[in-house]
């Protein structure tokens, strides 16, 4: 009898000192660790308290704790509209409040929870988390998070300018920041054509010509985005362009049929319809290079004659650059080839668009390298210097146009050009390294 009292109390004796082990060893070690993220923003539990089973359910130890601060403050998560995502714990019962300035906007018990959108403000959000205490002597308990955050005002639209005094010739360049989704922006302008193309994340760009032939004085120009508007006040200063006696062979068979009524015809039927046209997409970055080597022959905007008869005096609306035949000729920016054949007055025949009508136009030359529908980059073989068509010499007639507006080419190989104004901190850096990669000094 002794010795089985003996064992009774050994083994009393045994349990309750694993008992006392297993409770003093039992902490938050044994507890689960349910993961809860605002926005992928992982947060901790503000109150906590879990119930450990010992003995297999016959008792529970309870655990409890409490953080050092009523809730976490997250700070700005971003602007509005916002899609607030949560990802809660597995297996746990939830249910979430959400409030915005001091209004209970959200309380429910999600099974799954489905991104919801915000709009600007403060906002509270508290989290409970549990388990129930159940009969497969499984631990129970709760958890609950807070924490608080704010949802910026969605940004108004802001319209940056270049240059607002171009000479004649030059590019106004416009950007658009803060465009809502979904909002397409448009400018109208007596200037001439004016398409906005994407430049980033709620941003688009406009570039507006002032041709050779715009006269000097003030313009306006309105920009439109969605419900917001913007008036732009252009003052067109007057450039002083120079004149030109061109001595034509009028005996020449080749500059009487380059000249010819046909001749005419044909360029008015090709080149004309492709003012009208533009893309959607911006494709050139970075300053314009010179497309070929050589000398400038012809300057932009030279008032030229023939033979001296100044009664049929008319404007050089693209830029000649004098060089060897064969010279080779490269795409000044990327783009998308929109022609490429040979005409009778200006002979084979190039023309690059650019995006939103920005286009440049190669003429006279010997041989073409590229095919409408091709896609080229900045630097790209598209051609070699010629003399066919209505031409005199062996040339690159380089033509740049926005719409139907010639504008100056040259401009385009400095940084601080018009179609360049309403650059950004880093595009401006990239177009001042792309300058010195041309070969140029600032």
């Amino acid at each position: 009898m002794r010795r089985f009292l003996f064992v009774v109390l050994f083994a009393v004796c045994c349990l309750v000192g694993y008992g006392a082990y297993a409770h003093t060893v039992a902490d938050w070690r044994l507890a689960p660790d349910p993961r809860t993220a605002v926005m992928d923003t992982r947060i901790e539990p503000v109150e906590a308290e879990w119930h450990v089973p010992l003995f297999k359910g016959l008792f529970y130890k309870a655990l409890a704790r409490q953080s050092a601060v009523s809730e976490e403050a997250l700070g700005s998560m971003g602007e509005a509209p916002l899609s607030l995502s949560l990802t809660l714990p597995r297996g746990f019962a939830s249910r979430v409040r959400i409030s915005r300035e001091g209004e209970l906007i959200f309380d429910e018990r999600p099974g799954a929870w489905e991104p919801m959108t915000l709009g600007a403000g403060a906002y509270a959000l508290e989290i409970d988390c549990s388990a129930p205490k159940t009969d497969e002597a499984a631990g129970y308990g709760s958890f609950r998070y807070r924490c608080a955050f704010t949802v910026e005002p969605e940004p108004e639209p802001a319209l940056l300018t270049g240059r607002t005094t171009p000479e004649q010739g030059d590019i106004v360049s416009m950007r658009l920041i803060h465009v809502p989704p979904g909002i397409v922006p448009r400018a109208e302008t007596e200037l001439g054509m004016a398409v906005f193309t994407p430049d980033g994340a709620g941003a688009w760009r406009v570039a507006i010509p002032v041709g050779n032939a715009q006269s000097p004085g003030q313009y306006g120009v309105r920009v439109f985005a969605g419900d917001k508007s913007f008036d732009v006040a252009i003052t067109v200063l007057a450039f002083d362009f120079v004149e030109q006696n061109l001595i034509v062979d009028t005996g020449s068979s080749a500059i009487n049929e380059a000249s010819s009524p046909a001749a005419y015809r044909e360029y008015r039927e090709k080149i004309p319809p492709l003012f009208d046209t533009y893309d959607e997409e911006r494709y050139w970055h970075g300053v314009f290079a010179v497309p070929a080597e050589g000398r400038i022959s012809t300057e932009f905007g030279t008032i030229r004659y023939t033979n001296g008869d100044y009664s049929r005096s008319r404007r050089h609306n693209g830029l000649d650059i004098a060089a060897p035949e064969g010279t080779p000729v490269f795409a000044p920016n990327a783009g998308r080839v929109v022609m490429a054949e040979r005409l009778l007055n200006t002979g084979n025949t190039i023309v690059v668009e650019h995006g939103g009508g920005l286009k440049s136009y190669f003429f006279h030359l010997s041989r073409v390298d590229a095919a409408p529908g091709d896609m080229v980059e900045k630097g790209a073989l598209i051609g070699a210097v010629g003399s066919t068509g209505y031409s005199t010499g062996p040339h690159l007639h380089y033509e740049v146009r926005i719409g139907n507006r010639p504008v100056n080419p040259s401009m385009l190989f400095e940084s601080d050009a018009g179609l360049y104004g309403a650059a950004d901190e880093e595009e401006d850096a990239q177009l001042r390294e792309d300058f010195r990669g041309n070969g140029a000094e600032e």
